[in-house]
């Protein structure tokens, strides 16, 4: 079995939108689910998982991430990137991308976890080649999110629309990246990944979409924070009775 891919967390972000219930100093990523930091079930999910080398991108509240997780955690290795002001989510990559050594990477939203089998999504990418690929998962009412248009023979990504109700397919906050393909661009030192990159370079890359999340959670916002303290163990439990 081939090893797997080094995986980057984005858990650099200021959480906002969380801020009326964590408090201004408290960073997303130590969320506490069901007496947990978040941060820690996504760790324990990428080690059930076989992954050994996790990158941390860190910007707001890194002292006390850093603080409660040590560089060793799970059994993985843990390495942080810091940066000194919010860089958006496509800036922090690029930051952490230029730090490390790797041709392709797992990058992951540090505010999301789902059922995704990662080592299925690194074959699908295997076997493709693309310049990236997206974990995706079909939600009933896609009106928080931008949704994916893709061809459901190649997985080849169409376009990304606007968020709108309705049933629809919406990125489940983790991609493959070929790194050397990204940092081919011509890029700003601060901007998102989403919208600033993967929005205006459709027709570019060479995108596929990987639909078989049919699990998710986002903590971004209050009502979801308080559906994870249930949804997230249980999410987990059928894993840990494997392990």
């Amino acid at each position: 079995m081939s090893a797997m891919l080094p995986c980057l967390i984005l858990a650099g972000g200021l959480g906002t939108r969380l801020r009326p219930v964590l408090g201004e100093a408290m960073p997303k990523a130590l969320a506490s689910v069901d007496g947990e930091p978040f941060l820690a079930w996504m760790l324990r999910w990428l080690s059930q998982q076989g992954v050994t080398d996790v990158v941390l991108s860190l910007g707001h509240g890194r002292s006390q991430i850093k603080h409660q997780f040590a560089s060793v955690c799970f059994g993985m290795t843990l390495t942080c990137v810091e940066e000194d002001e919010p860089l958006g989510t496509g800036g922090a990559i690029v930051h952490a991308l230029k730090a490390l050594d790797a041709p392709d990477m797992v990058v992951m939203n540090g505010d999301t976890i789902s059922n995704l089998d990662l080592r299925a999504l690194a074959a699908f990418y295997e076997a493709a080649r693309p310049d990236l690929a997206i974990a995706a998962t079909l939600v009933p009412d896609a009106s928080r999110y931008g949704t994916l248009d893709f061809d459901r023979v190649s997985q080849r990504l169409t376009a990304f629309r606007e968020k709108r109700p309705g049933q629809g397919f919406i990125n489940a906050g983790t991609y493959v990246v070929n790194a050397s393909r990204m940092m081919g661009f011509d890029l700003p030192r601060k901007f998102s990944f989403e919208q600033d990159f993967l929005g205006r370079q459709v027709e570019t890359l060479d995108i596929r979409v990987f639909p078989e999340v049919t699990e998710f959670i986002d903590i971004g916002i209050p009502s979801d924070y308080a559906r994870a303290q249930t949804v997230v163990p249980n999410m987990m439990e059928p894993r840990a009775s494997e392990a």
